[in-house]
C-alpha cells in the first residue's frame, strides 16, 4: 500500500506519515495540558483564612456610602466598626462571612464570571459578576444596581493579596450615572494569626 501527500487518510508531517485522528488527539491533549497550566495559576491565589479590618490603614467608606444615600449615623458606624471576615474558597465558589458588633453578613461569590441577581437591604436588587483578572492575581466583582434616587450605579470591588499573603487589599470604585467617578477606596485586611 503506498501513501501520498494527497491521501484522505494520511497527512505527510515532516518525513513521517500521521493519521489525522492522531494529530487531532495530540492537539487536544496539548491544548488541555496548557489550559490546565493556565487555570492552575488562578488557583495559586488563595484567600482562605480569617481577616481583620485595619481601620488605620484603610480609607474611610463614608464618602462612597454618602453617594449611595446611606444615613450619616450608618456611615459613621461603618467607618469605625472593627470587622472580621472569614474567607472560604473552594473551586469556583468564595464564601465570605463578615462579623462585627451587632453585625453579620455572609456572601457567596461564584468565581466563573456568571451573573447572579441578588437582593440587599441597602441597595435592593442588584446583579453581581465575579471573575479573575487576566493575570489571575486579582478577583474582580462588579455589581450593578439603582441608587435610592433612581440612578444606575456600578460598584467594582477588587481583591488581591499583598505582603506574602498576609494582607488582603480590597479596592472599591463606585460609578454612578451622570456623576464623575470617585477615586478608588482601599480597605486593608490583615490575616489573623491562627
Amino acid at each position: 500500500m503506498s501513501y501520498s501527500a494527497y491521501s484522505k487518510d494520511y497527512i505527510i508531517v515532516g518525513l513521517k506519515c500521521a493519521r489525522p485522528n492522531a494529530l487531532m488527539r495530540l492537539f487536544i491533549t496539548t491544548f488541555i495540558a496548557l489550559l490546565g497550566l493556565a487555570v492552575s495559576g488562578f488557583a495559586s491565589v488563595n484567600f482562605n483564612g480569617t481577616w481583620v479590618l485595619d481601620l488605620k490603614a484603610s480609607d474611610s467608606p463614608e464618602p462612597m456610602m454618602k453617594r449611595m444615600g446611606v444615613s450619616g449615623l450608618e456611615r459613621k458606624l461603618a467607618a469605625s466598626t472593627k470587622l472580621e471576615s472569614t474567607y472560604s474558597q473552594s473551586g469556583n465558589l468564595l464564601t465570605i462571612t463578615t462579623r462585627g458588633p451587632a453585625f453579620s453578613r455572609t456572601e457567596h461569590l461564584r468565581l466563573d464570571g456568571h451573573p447572579e441577581t441578588k437582593t440587599e437591604k441597602r441597595t435592593g436588587p442588584y446583579t453581581i459578576r465575579t471573575s479573575w483578572s487576566h493575570h489571575g492575581k486579582e478577583l474582580i466583582s462588579i455589581s450593578t444596581f439603582r441608587t435610592k434616587n433612581g440612578k444606575n450605579a456600578e460598584l467594582i470591588v477588587t481583591r488581591k493579596l499583598a505582603d506574602g499573603g498576609n494582607k488582603l487589599v480590597l479596592g472599591q470604585t463606585l460609578k454612578i450615572e451622570g456623576e464623575s467617578p470617585e477615586p478608588v477606596m482601599h480597605r486593608v485586611w490583615r490575616r489573623k494569626a491562627s
